[in-house]
């Protein structure tokens, strides 16, 4: 139960990092739901050229169009806004029950930021979950891009997957859009 707190509490302060980090920047949603963003969304996710999340037969990537994802997944459990580090525009976080979604504005339209996978119901389309060791992640992925005692990250294309630990515990993984690091 220690575990699962801390755990909680080191997510929570990284999710609030990442959205409240100043007045300068800010992210918006997509509130459209016509059939047309849609297939433009699943258009941009069948062209990704990096790792995407797949939740429920959909595909959430990151730098895409985030109204057609939300409409499909529905009301998060948790929503909250604020200036974003990523663009101009109010960040705004979707939290559901095993992920969460931040996005940013571009121009009239709200994409994807990050999604990050919150509990070992969800994994990686390699299998990789939060039960996974570090030896799983180099089985699935091969050697990371960059690694520390706290991080394996992979980048592929203009994005990046990112495995946090703490000590040997994997505890969050990230799709990060290159506007997130």
């Amino acid at each position: 139960m220690k575990n699962k707190l801390l755990t909680l509490c080191l997510v929570t302060a990284m999710t609030l990092s990442l959205v409240a980090c100043g007045n300068s920047n800010d992210t918006k949603v997509i509130e459209s739901n016509n059939t047309s963003q849609a297939s433009s969304s699943e258009q941009a996710a069948s062209t990704q050229t990096g790792y995407v999340f797949n939740y429920d037969g959909m595909d959430i990537p990151v730098d895409s169009d985030v109204a057609p994802i939300i409409d499909k997944l529905g009301e998060p459990s948790n929503y909250f806004e604020s200036p974003s580090c990523a663009a101009d525009g109010i960040g705004k976080l979707y939290t559901y029950s095993d992920f969460e979604i931040q996005t940013y504005p571009d121009g009239d339209v709200d994409k994807v930021l990050y999604v990050m996978l919150r509990t070992d119901n969800v994994a990686t389309a390699e299998g990789i979950d939060l039960s996974s060791s570090r030896e799983d992640i180099v089985g699935a992925y091969g050697q990371a891009t960059e690694e520390d005692s706290s991080s394996m990250k992979y980048q592929k294309g203009d994005m990046t997957l990112v495995f946090i630990f703490d000590g040997d515990s994997l505890i969050s993984i990230e799709y990060d859009s290159a506007l997130n690091l």
